[in-house]
């Protein structure tokens, strides 16, 4: 999970962008969390073919 800030382009708003990834199986609970969190988040998906994490723990 990474958090950057960010700033809402129509409001100006400063915001906190939450990037995470998860497999297709996880989904639909991540999206049932997120919501429950903040029912005004947006949730976008991209398909991801490979994660290379040189900082990952072993």
């Amino acid at each position: 999970m990474t958090i950057f800030d960010a700033k809402g382009g129509f409001s100006g708003t400063d915001r906190k962008v939450v990037y995470f990834v998860v497999n297709r199986f996880q989904v639909i609970k991540m999206r049932d969390i997120v919501q429950k969190i903040d029912p005004l988040a947006y949730i976008t998906l991209n398909e991801v073919a490979d994660i290379f994490a040189a900082n990952q723990d072993k």
